[in-house]
């Protein structure tokens, strides 16, 4: 038989399945998955073969009949079946696009349980070429362009395979017909509503009869041409990551002018990658929000936020972090243990030692450049450890003015995420009416409490598990 022969060159040359897998064929009842059950059984009489149903409960008497025709289909041809029952309306929220989208949700969830349980080594399902042309003119009509034309590929996640994307939905019908095997007709395909079905049953005759006979056919190989480059792209795409990005606590962060120095192709390509592994709502970001993160590459400011679906995209001097939207920065004010680890509360990254050393102390510790030394006798006690606050000052040793932090900041080129919950050491000065910061992270002890050779009691300040970062614009004294 044509159809037969036709998978089994398409499934050799894909590679999509072996002698010895065991297959979970995804049967419906209609006449597509019918089709793909009994080819498989002729194609590998010596694997195990098992039918999975999923019943979504959508139209009432006929799906039951539905679910008891591939129930006794199965027993007819003595194999095991798996069958779900799950009402995908109750995800749909009643809309005719999203219960199809909820349904399909249901589908690929079981297969993938079913997986993950070790039934199946592979689950097939009964996409065809006609499928296919569907798939990609919807897609092109609602501006897909590059991995969306891509449409229905041979195989996804490694273990879903698509055997009969090389055969029309004729073709699987004349098979059916002339073997005198039935099937079941789902009469929510005649339902206008879809989108797909309007397609289906309107457009895709009309490009037909008016502008090409062969149109699905043309529109599959539209496919494969996509599917091969996006492959390619793929490949291309993990070594711009690597070159370009990297994972932080916070989330992904982007070099600006490695990203600026790419192709535009190759940046648009990198961005939705980062874009769709960042965001918690990924099957929304869409070109505008690709080309919206291009800008702010290409912006003449070095301080630009965007917030898009699912995430927030922050720029700050070289950098571009992608996280999640929402995070509060690091609030924090408790007593500075001393001598003692003080250890910032609601975050495991902050962490201040504190240690007492007399003036005899040993010199080549004293001038360790991770530890900052204050004159004990001077200072206003006693010491809390706090995050910084807006309008923070005080003059770092070495300095011959007091500056705000955020003016500190921008002349270290300290990334805006980072400032966060940035650690001080401050204490209560003249009676409690004023405060006064005596030390901040990587700008060290402020000038007027700084150790000198002539101070006997000094208080030695460390924070441990600092980033490089931090350590890189560190003064030593």
């Amino acid at each position: 038989m044509i159809l037969r022969a036709k998978v089994a060159r398409f499934v050799e040359r894909r590679r999509l399945l072996s002698p010895g897998d065991r297959i979970g064929a995804a049967v419906s009842g209609g006449a597509d998955s019918v089709a793909l059950l009994y080819v498989l059984r002729e194609l590998f009489p010596e694997a195990q073969l098992g039918v999975v149903h999923c019943n979504h409960c959508l139209r009432g008497a006929e799906s039951e009949q539905d679910e008891a025709f591939v129930r006794a289909l199965a027993r007819r041809l003595e194999l095991s079946v798996s069958v779900r029952r799950q009402d995908a309306s109750r995800r749909a929220g009643g809309c005719a696009e999203n219960l199809e989208k909820a349904a399909r949700d249901c589908r690929y969830r079981f297969f993938c349980e079913l997986l993950a349980a070790g039934a199946y080594d592979k689950i097939a399902t009964a996409h065809t070429r006609s499928d296919q042309a569907e798939t990609v003119l919807f897609r092109l009509l609602r501006g897909a362009a590059g991995p969306g034309l891509s449409a229905v590929r041979p195989l996804r996640n490694g273990a879903i395979v698509r055997p009969m994307l090389d055969v029309s939905r004729d073709e699987v019908e004349a098979y059916l017909t002339a073997q005198g095997i039935s099937w079941r007709e789902d009469s929510s395909n005649n339902d206008m509503a879809f989108a797909r079905n309007r397609l289906r049953r309107e457009l895709l005759p009309q490009l037909k009869r008016e502008w090409n006979p062969q149109i699905e056919r043309t529109l599959a190989k539209t496919a494969d041409w996509h599917f091969a480059e996006q492959l390619f792209w793929e490949a291309r795409t993990d070594e711009l990551v690597a070159a370009c990005a990297s994972r932080e606590p916070r989330g992904l962060l982007l070099q600006v002018e490695a990203v600026r120095k790419l192709h535009p192709a190759e940046q648009r390509r990198l961005l939705r990658r980062a874009l769709a592994e960042s965001s918690s709502r990924a099957d929304a970001v869409g070109f505008d929000h690709v080309e919206a993160v291009r800008a702010a590459v290409h912006a003449d400011a070095g301080s630009v936020r965007i917030d898009l679906p699912g995430l927030r995209v922050e720029r700050s001097f070289d950098r571009i972090l992608l996280r999640q939207p929402g995070a509060r920065a690091v609030s924090f004010d408790v007593p500075l243990r001393v001598p003692g680890r003080t250890e910032a509360p609601g975050t495991a990254a902050i962490r201040i030692e504190t240690r007492f050393l007399g003036p005899s102390a040993d010199k080549k510790r004293y001038n360790a450049t991770d530890w900052a030394f204050l004159d004990w006798d001077r200072m206003p006690k006693p010491l809390r450890l706090r995050n910084r606050r807006p309008g923070d000052r005080y003059r770092p040793a070495g300095r011959t003015a007091a500056k705000k932090l955020k003016r500190l900041f921008q002349e270290n080129r300290i990334h805006s995420w980072r400032r966060e919950g940035w650690p001080v050491i401050a204490a209560s000065a003249d009676g409690g009416r004023n405060e006064v910061i005596v030390w901040t992270r990587a700008f060290g002890p402020a000038a007027e409490f700084a150790a000198g050779t002539e101070s006997r009691n000094r208080l030695s300040i460390r924070e441990l598990d600092r980033s490089d970062e931090e350590k890189s614009i560190e003064r030593p004294l």
